[in-house]
């Protein structure tokens, strides 16, 4: 008989050298602030669970003190349940408190999410400043996280990792492992399925973050969670200071020849309309084949990246602003598997998608984080909508963030910007500002602070039913 617990249990010098902090995303079921503390102090006694009101507040949690805050960004009823760094033991057993906890008082969803820290004692011979990145990417076996938890497939906040491989450099894929590992950039976003943002700290703040698993079944099975700790564990102390196997060689080839072929389907227009047929491209809504053609070439990165970036487009226009030097998507479904910048979207389905510097016009978006853009006449729902101008729209369930609101919001997260004459809050609607509510709690004069002039804004706009 199989079990998960056998699995590593010929590594356990390995394992107990590992330090371990969680983060837990979670929803409350119909608990009240204090009754929640109450509860999981009760459950995880002797550690004690401080509460804040705050969203991302500054107290560091250790390993006999962890904290619970609003996360605002899955919405009113959001929490995050973070833990200090624990010894390998301790962060099993609290692994599993925790998981209990959420099973009997909370609940997940399709977009709450666990994440485990990982870094190693100071006295272990391991330091994470030693980390091959380009290894440990090789290791990672995607196709196994994903079979486990299928939803996080494609999840644009937990990005493939594989991702970070370089190759577009390339015409061939017998590429030296040295040449790709010195050409390997590491990106600034942390929205991948590994974070590596924090592998260059001093040794006591330095740590991985493997955001791989969530989704509204991922309480559901602690023996999979239990398993993929230590497998997380061992990968990342097999890629330090470690040789590259043959293994891991082939590994590279074969992900630099799919990629450099796939890339090569892009290369002229006619292998493009070969490919996907059903996408017309436009330059300044000119669509005749030699139009087109003579400009292809200048703006074939650009269609490959679109591509690249996004799951299963088709039926679409691809329109090229030569003005600008912009891409128009008219018409589309989308599903990022990257973020996507600097694209107008017109009349477009979007989920899962993380979209910066672009616009939304007569468009639907689901799930989804824009950043620095402008968004009109679309509906927004449960989304990150951050220092964005929306004007004659509709946000429902979002958590919003600088800019300018001009139109309706129903429900949701208001945590600071400008309100335009247009603008409706619904009474649901929460408003947070520096000295915050957290549950169930629409205005208090007290929480506006010392912005006196939003806190009279905000009561003007916020319209009763």
């Amino acid at each position: 008989m199989r079990k998960y617990s056998e699995r590593f249990i010929k590594q356990t010098a390995i394992l107990k050298g590992a330090r371990i902090g969680f983060e837990f995303e979670l929803y409350m079921r119909d608990l009240s602030y204090y009754k929640t503390l109450e509860i999981l102090n009760q459950f995880l006694s002797p550690v004690k669970v401080w509460g804040f009101r705050k969203y991302h507040s500054d107290f560091q949690p250790d390993q006999k003190n962890f904290k619970l805050e609003p996360d605002l960004s899955l919405g009113s009823n959001g929490c995050e349940l973070i833990t200090g760094p624990l010894d390998y033991y301790s962060a099993k057993y609290y692994l599993v408190k925790i998981i209990k906890f959420i099973n009997q008082y909370a609940y997940a969803t399709s977009k709450t999410a666990i994440h485990f820290n990982l870094s190693f004692s100071e006295d272990f011979d391991k330091d994470l400043n030693d980390l091959d990145i380009l290894k440990l990417i090789l290791l990672t076996d995607e196709q196994e996280i994903y079979r486990a938890f299928p939803s996080r497939k494609d999840n644009v906040y937990a990005k493939s990792i594989k991702k970070i491989i370089p190759f577009k450099e390339y015409d061939y894929s017998d590429v030296s492992i040295e040449t790709i590992k010195n050409n390997l950039r590491l990106p600034e976003d942390k929205y991948f399925g590994i974070n590596f943002l924090h592998i260059n700290k001093p040794r006591e703040n330095q740590r991985i973050e493997y955001r791989y698993i969530g989704g509204k079944d991922y309480p559901q099975n602690t023996g999979r969670l239990l398993y993929f700790l230590d497998k997380f564990i061992i990968d990342t102390y097999n890629s330090i200071s470690s040789d590259y196997t043959m293994e891991d060689r082939r590994a590279l080839s074969q992900y630099l020849l799919d990629n450099i072929s796939q890339m090569k389907f892009f290369s002229t227009y006619d292998s493009f309309i070969v490919q996907h047929p059903s996408i017309v491209i436009q330059i300044d809504q000119i669509n005749h084949y030699d139009v087109v053609s003579s400009y292809y070439p200048k703006i074939h990165d650009k269609i490959y990246e679109l591509m690249d970036s996004t799951k299963d487009l088709k039926n679409c226009i691809i329109n090229f602003l030569t003005k600008s030097q912009e891409i128009e998507l008219v018409n589309a479904n989308v599903q990022a598997t990257q973020n996507l910048q600097r694209i107008t979207f017109v009349n477009c389905n979007i989920s899962q998608a993380i979209i910066r510097e672009s616009s939304l016009i007569n468009s639907h978006m689901n799930n989804s984080q824009i950043i620095g853009s402008k968004v009109w006449g679309s509906e927004v729902r449960d989304s990150k909508v951050l220092n964005t101008d929306c004007e004659s729209s509709h946000l429902m369930n979002c958590f919003f963030m600088g800019g300018t609101l001009d139109c309706q919001m129903t429900d949701g997260v208001f945590r600071s910007g400008k309100l335009g004459s247009n603008s409706m809050l619904s009474p649901q609607t929460k408003i947070i500002q520096a000295g915050d509510n957290f549950f169930n709690t629409d205005f208090d004069d007290d929480q506006m602070g010392k912005n006196k002039k939003l806190a009279y804004d905000v009561k003007l706009f916020k319209k009763n039913p």
